[in-house]
């Protein structure tokens, strides 16, 4: 059955090989313009000595890896149900939680993939970026791919068209990304949003790759490295629940 899981792995990876200007442009673009904007408002800027930048750059990387990650599987599980392509995942000898895990490592693949070219072209124009702790930052992206992969199933297998995953995108991922501290320190917030901001499970995943990347963070390391671990085994527990319900009835 494990032949089955990387099959379906390499599957999800061809489909958006195949679409790859569209995996690779769109989040350039966005990060391209962010940059912009943030270069000029903020220049001369600094965050805890880092350069204003430097800091908004880390937290676009994460929320690269987190819109990429969530998305692929989402998108493709809908679409399989659309066209009636599920069924052969459905008659497929594959435990339901290798099903979720396959899609889960493609995103992450995408993810990864997506941040590495952005990384490429983008980093060489910010000022003072450095990797000051590599195995964190690694540990960190990795994390997050399949967090929000298996997320991303979890919705796939819930929701049946589109226009419900815009919904998903528009009132709740999409506050959580806004809300992490990808664009401002924890710091600058009035009491008591400092400290609920930190119940968002978002923010543990953009502090850690920031603290990986340039060695700032918002909230001690290890407690986001914890959170996400938590949520990422909350969210395995679920997917396979949901994966049982719906592909193994």
């Amino acid at each position: 059955m494990t032949t089955y899981m990387w099959a379906l792995f390499a599957r999800e990876v061809k489909r958006f090989q195949k679409i790859w200007f569209d995996t690779v442009a769109t989040p350039i673009v966005s990060t391209v313009l962010y940059l912009a904007i943030f270069s000029v408002v903020a220049a001369g800027r600094t965050v805890a000595g880092a350069d204003y930048t430097a800091f908004v750059y880390t937290g676009l990387l994460g929320m690269m890896m987190v819109n990429s990650s969530f998305s692929n599987p989402a998108f493709a599980l809908i679409l399989s149900k659309n066209v009636g392509t599920i069924v052969d995942i459905q008659l497929a000898p594959i435990a339901p939680w290798k099903v979720g895990i396959a899609y889960a490592m493609a995103a992450f693949t995408r993810g990864l993939f997506t941040v590495v070219i952005a990384a490429l072209i983008t980093i060489w124009f910010i000022p003072g970026i450095a990797l000051m702790h590599v195995l964190v930052f690694v540990a960190a992206m990795f994390i997050t791919g399949l967090e929000f992969g298996m997320l991303g199933v979890i919705i796939g297998l819930l929701i049946k068209n589109f226009e419900s995953f815009t919904l998903v995108m528009t009132f709740i991922m999409q506050p959580m990304i806004f809300l992490a501290g990808i664009f401002y320190p924890l710091s600058s917030l009035p009491a008591p949003w400092d400290y609920l901001s930190l119940f968002n499970p978002l923010h543990h995943n953009i502090n850690l790759i920031r603290y990986g990347m340039i060695g700032y963070a918002d909230a001690s390391p290890l407690l986001s490295f914890a959170v996400m671990l938590s949520i990422s085994a909350i969210l395995f527990i679920v997917m396979n629940r949901i994966a049982v319900r719906s592909l193994k009835q």
